[in-house]
């Protein structure tokens, strides 16, 4: 469970295992909460995308063709959507999603979340006083642990 305040501020983090009861206000979801999409480029566009490559599995979608395709490495991926907006990255998804078939939706969701707050040595997790953005992966395959055609984020 997440819990905010009407500031959006993330107030604590628990488990409903831990709860005699729920508060009246809890709101279920399907899906996967996660914290906003960061995008290098779009927050430092003159980010070093050669450093990157060294250490990430870089990819950026805003110059890719048609065509490519995501080689899985021993590197950590880091998904640039070059945007924040979940419309956009929501018409984008489902035109990759055959390209990122190889990887877990967590994989997924790690590399435009976690693993771009990490290059940039910003704080990486949710927790207490996080301030931002909530993300719901809706439409995913969890029993395969997959993203669909069908898969969307919305802001909540």
């Amino acid at each position: 469970m997440v819990e905010q305040d009407d500031h959006n501020v993330v107030k604590r983090l628990f488990s409903l295992d831990d709860s005699i009861v729920e508060s009246s206000q809890t709101l279920f979801f399907d899906g996967i909460i996660s914290t906003d999409i960061v995008s290098l480029k779009q927050i430092f566009p003159s980010v070093n995308v050669t450093q990157l490559l060294e250490n990430y599995n870089y990819i950026d979608f805003s110059i890719l063709p048609t065509s490519f395709q995501i080689i899985p490495t021993e590197k950590p991926l880091l998904l640039d959507f070059n945007t924040q907006n979940s419309e956009v990255i929501n018409q984008i998804l489902p035109q990759i999603t055959d390209k990122l078939a190889q990887f877990s939706v967590f994989e997924i969701i790690a590399a435009c979340t976690y693993f771009p707050l990490f290059a940039l040595e910003r704080p990486t997790t949710l927790g207490d006083t996080y301030i931002g953005k909530l993300l719901l992966w809706e439409n995913v395959d969890l029993p395969n642990k997959k993203i669909t055609e069908h898969s969307r984020v919305r802001q909540f």
